[in-house]
């Protein structure tokens, strides 16, 4: 639907982008995306807004509403047109490896743009970062040394951020990891090893303390760096695990109000 109702979203939105009034101005996407289903706007028109919206948002070094905004853009690809936005599927990816707070990625892999960089280097270590290891990032960086030093992220925070997520997975498996352990799969010195721990509870990664005495991290949870049938099932299972020991304190409450005795009773 072109005419006025497709212009009347779009000039105040450019304005507003290039007269740089975008960082004093106090709107977020669900709103923005809110307007555009009010004015009734077409795909193409959608993916103008949102592509202005990331582009305004990355000049500005506001990340994540950047991110935001590209990831609804990608959205509005269906599986023949992913092709079309490779481009931002390849910001898509790197932006997201870039960004220092954000670790759970899998949601991108069934985006069609994402899907259509399947066989490119980008697409591969977009893999890496959801579901593999440091090893397997040193490896890709060995072997790709040009390409990673091109990106708008180093290799060291490359490196940080995949220290970060391995031990994510060694956590979700286990109650405690040994100091050792974590000198060798995370290629650290001993002493960098409490810092990094640190890191990692602070940013949310994990949650646990450190046995200092006996050289050890005692984890009581972690993020899941993917969600996937296993992790339904784990949540599955905690959740009939509770009801049953609801069940069972409901009928023990039950039977204890039933031979309660009352004071003074004969």
């Amino acid at each position: 639907s072109s005419g006025i109702n497709a212009e009347c979203p779009l000039r105040p939105g450019k304005l507003v982008v290039q007269t740089g009034q975008l960082r004093h101005a106090t709107l977020d996407i669900d709103q923005i995306s809110g307007w555009m289903d009010k004015w009734k706007c077409d795909v193409q028109e959608q993916r103008d807004i949102y592509r202005l919206l990331h582009e305004a948002f990355s000049a500005i070094q506001r990340g994540e509403k950047a991110i935001q905004a590209l990831v609804l853009l990608l959205k509005l690809y269906s599986e023949n047109e992913g092709v079309e936005a490779k481009p931002d599927a390849h910001i898509c990816v790197i932006s997201h490896i870039a960004h220092p707070n954000i670790f759970v990625m899998d949601h991108l892999l069934d985006l069609h743009p994402i899907r259509a960089l399947d066989g490119q280097l980008s697409h591969e270590l977009l893999q890496i970062f959801v579901n593999g290891d440091l090893n397997d990032y040193i490896e890709f960086y060995n072997n790709n040394v040009e390409f990673v030093e091109k990106l708008a992220v180093t290799h060291e925070e490359n490196l940080r951020k995949m220290r970060l997520l391995t031990l994510a997975s060694m956590a979700q498996d286990c109650n405690e990891i040994e100091f050792s352990q974590l000198v060798d799969k995370l290629n650290l010195v001993t002493e960098d090893l409490e810092p990094f721990v640190i890191e990692a509870i602070g940013s949310g990664l994990i949650k646990g303390k450190i046995n200092q005495p006996e050289g050890k991290i005692l984890i009581s949870s972690t993020i899941n760096r993917t969600f996937l049938d296993p992790q339904w099932l784990f949540i599955k299972n905690k959740l009939e695990l509770w009801q049953k020991n609801l069940v069972i304190i409901q009928e023990s409450m039950r039977k204890s109000h039933n031979f309660s005795v009352p004071i003074g009773g004969g």
